[in-house]
């Protein structure tokens, strides 16, 4: 089956053997974010923080949008932002405008 992503660095679906193992030890746990998600994440990011995430990292800040709520007030949550927003703005554009 055809993956799609708005997201070009997520259109390829495949994951490592490292990835399998530490999924099977518990070591992690994967979930996903929709490009709704991803997109109202970078729109928000930007608006509120004047910081352009890469759209792969937006996917990311979509999860942590979602489940920062059901955390205990005092929880600590470490986001990595991982490449530049600015060579995603034409991309997020189409979708956002």
């Amino acid at each position: 089956e055809l993956t799609h992503s708005v997201s070009a660095g997520l259109d390829y679906a495949a994951v490592g053997p490292e990835h399998a193992y530490l999924q099977n030890m518990g070591r992690v746990e994967y979930t996903y974010a929709t490009d709704d998600d991803a997109l109202a994440a970078f729109k928000e990011l930007a608006w509120c923080e004047g910081i352009i995430p890469a759209l792969e990292s937006s996917h990311a800040m979509a999860y942590v949008s979602k489940i920062a709520g059901s955390l205990p007030k005092d929880s600590l949550i470490i986001a990595n932002l991982s490449g530049r927003g600015d060579k995603d703005v034409e991309q997020a554009s189409k979708y956002l405008l």
